[in-house]
């Protein structure tokens, strides 16, 4: 038996020698004698990735899949989650068309564990979903995704383990190399150009016993986002007056009040973006003896994203005009009656003044900038104490900083004449008056804060392993570890929201521009030819005004110097609003080794202890008034308090995984696993926030006594490998998940209010069932087909049905991330000097979340999105490249219960990257 174990390790190293070999000399290799080059196999470039990628998945205990770099700085896409997209069951949700999370059998990224090098990194998010766009792709050799859980792997992903491996020096050629890269980006909707470049650099001498690999990378790019927005659909009693725009005389006999779906509100946004990032990472490596190895890595990111943010809203109120509906009394279609209209019928009134009742059409900066810096240092030490015993060591440090305001600054105007909606797939709006006149604004809200995330994270682990041959029984592996992680979060607000609510003071013209608006929705739906822009600080300075306070809702508060000394306008910081969660995990694992002939096995346990304390400083809300001029609440704050929450459980976790050889080309795989994906810890803060209007109060925050979301997982593949390159392979699995964490609505009554509060915040709350088919495979046609040689083709596709059981009557949705439906498929072509590659990926519809912050759910629409990638081999040493990102031009939408249910369209535009390559 022990030999059987010996040959599949020697196979397995002598495959991954002959890789290395061919990804660095295949280029410059002359052809054996007698053999024509145009016919010689190209196991370069593409294949050398796919090849490389399917040995990683083939010598895996477990389902694996993997993306890896044929060479170095030549990973196979701009984005690590654009490469991860096309592994089979992975989705990625995407920022401004740039991939920043994934989501593995239908489950989101915060159910996914990412680690860099082995280890978890620090997330600028305040949870623990990866933020995949603060590192380059121009870093990493290889990203592993583990579907079945092993007990070696840290706990924490229900759907997946995901490790990406940057490059190490002692695993490549010897001497020096270096790679550079430079490259112009061009966004079609911003129709702008910017630079990216990296470089690389790897030394190891002769003796393999001393090695230095650093990297550095700069991505600049210049975006713009259209969208179409309706913000929420709300089930709520709405006042329908019977007329058209131009009745007169009606009376409040005209007016009938009616329990009817209604769009909150509805108009356009136009964003953009200039997104600067600097990676840089160095890794030695030194082994003392050959017995003892020792690796040490550093990693910096660093991400500066300005977002200019405008969006033109109409905002609709609960009494309109001609309101149509269909059968399931969902609103689709109305007027908003303007202030003429009011004039013209002094006897309606609503719950306020005529003018109040008139509806707004505003214009809102919204904050959006994002700046993040993470720091990440590692120590790895390796020893072969005997033949049969190893001990690893492992420490690391990782810390993330996170600046973004949280603005939302609105300005509007009251319409004299009423404005024409009708909703659909896509919404139309014909604006009664233009909203490009600067002389017609009048200030309204403003929430003006200053937000700021920390992240930090230590961890250390200490692994023993023992082989030996007793009979089936081949070993032991065991480990301890221990992490530390806080997660804080400190803001302070200007408390200024309702200063000038209700549209009641002029603003001077000269605070805004005219601005052109993109017509991204296309010529069957209207849209204004031109809105107003301001700039937010130079507006919040004209209300700070002595002049302009004395016109605000309460002059007597906010001229009051003890209670704002710089005005309403002004972020106080004297008084911060501070959560942190702390989080001790102790842990420790034993897995044993099994192996037989033609199968292999290993099965064990993971032990998890965890300790959170939940700490927060903020002010008490001691009561809520309505405001004169509008229908929002003055919110009345008393002197700030200090909550602490603690929290503790254990868990045992155990996991099985058996290999078995049906031919040498053939096996099967069988998995069965217990895992946890615990809360985010901002998840778990003792913050509270409050907002909303008359009739539709908002509150939300952390909730500290979340428990951790389980699941028990059975898998079974099979794969068949044709050749180095060649395979197919289906996989089938089943979760049986408890306590799922979601976003959940949840009518409560607090003292402040005399109204029900809608309470949104992450709850423990459904169970249920995952289950699901995979079906992946991918063919070069190298020599079986003639006149196809050099071409080749991957494919893969995934089903998932899940079924939710969930408490309280809750709406009918399914869980967050999850798609029905998902599949990839790519054509490459690639002889020894032209590479060519055309992918299309495509997902199902699925939840963003289940009635979070509206009393209907969120729902993202199936997405198809085409990307290519063409490179030239000038010489053997530098290339051409050009890579096209959604080619086909698709856009996001998002919807409630049914399409019908309009909330979002956005976007993004293509991006096109073309670059030279340097390697010497």
């Amino acid at each position: 038996m022990h030999n059987t174990r010996m040959r599949k390790t020697v196979l397995a190293a002598l495959i991954a020698e002959m890789l290395v070999s061919a990804g660095a000399f295949a280029q410059t290799t002359n052809a054996p004698d007698g053999t024509d080059p145009a016919n010689r196999v190209v196991v370069s470039g593409i294949r050398a990735s796919l090849t490389s990628s399917l040995t990683t998945k083939r010598m895996q205990d477990g389902v694996v899949d993997a993306v890896s770099a044929e060479d170095a700085g030549k990973f196979p896409d701009t984005n690590i989650a654009e490469s991860l997209q096309r592994v089979t069951g992975v989705q990625i949700q995407r920022n401004n068309g740039e991939g920043r999370y994934i989501s593995v059998r239908g489950l989101g990224p915060e159910f996914n564990n990412v680690l860099v090098n082995g280890r978890t990194m620090t997330s600028d998010t305040g949870g623990r979903d990866f933020s995949f766009d603060l590192l380059s792709s121009d870093l990493i050799s290889k990203a592993l995704v583990y579907k079945t859980s092993q007990p070696f792997l840290p706990e924490g992903g229900i759907g997946s383990t995901v490790d990406i491996q940057t490059a190490r020096p002692l695993s490549g050629k010897t001497g020096h190399s270096s790679v550079v890269n430079v490259s112009a980006a061009r966004d079609s909707n911003s129709k702008k150009t910017t630079p990216n470049a990296s470089g690389m650099y790897t030394y190891a001498n002769e003796a393999r016993d001393f090695g230095v690999a650093g990297s550095i990378s700069y991505t600049d790019r210049a975006s713009k986002q259209n969208k179409a927005v309706t913000d929420a659909w709300n089930l709520r009693d709405v006042s329908v007056i019977n007329g058209d725009l131009n009745s007169k005389n009606l009376t409040m006999a005209d007016v009938t009040t009616k329990k009817l779906l209604m769009p909150q509100s509805f108009g356009f946004q136009q964003e953009d973006e200039s997104r600067k990032r600097l990676v840089g990472n160095l890794t030695v490596q030194y082994n003392p003896s050959s017995t003892w190895k020792l690796t040490a890595d550093a990693l910096y990111s660093r991400l500066d994203q300005r977002n200019a943010v405008i969006a033109i809203s109409d905002w609709n109120n609960p009494v309109q005009l001609g309101v149509k509906a269909d059968s399931n009394n969902q609103v689709t279609s109305f007027l908003r009656p303007g202030s003429t209209f009011y004039a013209n019928n002094p006897a309606i009134v609503g719950e306020g003044k005529a003018l109040t009742d008139a509806n707004s059409n505003d214009m809102i900066v919204k904050g959006g900038d994002r700046l993040s810096e993470t720091k990440a240092f590692g120590l790895n030490s390796k020893w072969a104490l005997a033949p049969e015993w190893k001990l690893e060591g492992d420490v690391s440090s990782s810390r993330t900083t996170t600046k973004t305001p949280d603005m939302w600054v609105v300005a509007g105007m009251v319409p004299k004449n009423g404005d024409t909606l009708s909703f659909g797939s896509i919404p139309s709006l014909t604006f009664g008056d233009g909203i490009a006149d600067p002389s017609a604004v009048f200030a309204h809200a403003v929430s003006n804060n200053d937000v700021r995330f920390h992240d930090k994270l230590h961890e250390g682990r200490l692994n023993l392993s023992w082989s030996h041959d007793i009979g089936n029984f081949k070993g032991l592996d065991s480990g301890l570890a221990y992490s530390q992680r806080e997660v804080g979060r400190t803001s302070w607000s200007s408390d200024s929201w309702n200063a000038y609510s209700g549209y009641h003071v002029s603003l001077p013209s000269s605070l805004f521009t005219v601005t052109p608006m993109d017509q991204f929705l296309g010529s069957g739906v209207k849209m204004p030819s031109a809105y107003l822009r301001f700039d937010p600080n130079e507006y919040m300075s004209y209300l700070n005004q002595p002049s302009t306070i004395a016109k605000s809702n309460d002059p007597a508060l906010y001229s009051d110097k003890t209670k704002f000394p710089n005005g309403p306008m002004a972020i106080d910081y004297t008084k911060p609003s501070i959560w942190a969660v702390k989080e001790k995990v102790s842990s420790l694992f034993v897995d044993s080794k099994w192996e037989g002939e033609g199968w292999s096995a290993n099965a064990g346990l993971r032990y998890v202890h965890v300790n959170s304390s939940s700490t927060g400083i903020s002010r008490v809300l001691l009561s809520a008034v309505k405001s004169p001029n509008d229908t929002t609440y003055i919110l009345n704050w008393g002197p700030s308090s200090l909550t602490t929450v603690e929290n503790s459980y254990n868990s045992l976790l155990p996991s099985a995984n058996l290999k078995i050889d049906l031919r040498s080309d053939m096996l099967l795989r069988f998995g069965a696993s217990k895992t946890e994906t615990r809360p985010t810890l901002n998840q778990m803060g003792v913050d509270n926030w409050y907002g909303g209007r008359f009739g539709d109060v908002q509150t939300g925050g952390g909730n500290p006594y979340l428990k951790p979301m389980q699941s028990k997982n059975f898998d079974l593949s099979w794969e068949w490998y044709l050749s180095k390159t060649n395979y197919v392979s289906t996989a089938v699995f089943q979760k049986n998940v408890s306590d799922f964490l979601e976003k959940k609505l949840v009518d409560i009554k607090i003292p402040q209010y005399t109204e029900t509060v809608h309470d949104t915040r992450v709850r423990n709350g459904q169970k249920g069932k995952i289950k699901g088919v995979e079906l992946a495979g991918q063919y070069a046609f190298d020599t079986a087909v003639p006149w196809l040689q050099g071409f080749g083709v991957a494919a893969n596709y995934t089903y998932v049905d899940a079924t939710a059981s969930r408490e309280g009557g809750a709406p009918e949705c399914g869980y967050p991330g999850l798609s029905p439906q998902s599949y990839n498929g790519s054509v490459f072509y690639e002889n020894g000097k032209f590479q060519a590659r055309v992918s299309y990926n495509w997902r199902n519809h699925f939840s963003v979340d289940c009635g979070g912050g509206s009393t209907l759910p969120r729902n993202r629409a199936a997405y198809g999105q085409t990307d290519a990638s063409l490179r030239y081999n000038l010489t053997p040493s530098i290339a051409l490249y050009a890579d096209g990102i959604n080619l086909s031009n698709s856009r996001m939408r998002e919807y409630a219960n049914n399409e019908g249910q309009f909330l979002t369209l956005e976007d993004v535009g293509r991006r096109v990257n073309v670059g030279l390559r340097v390697a010497f």
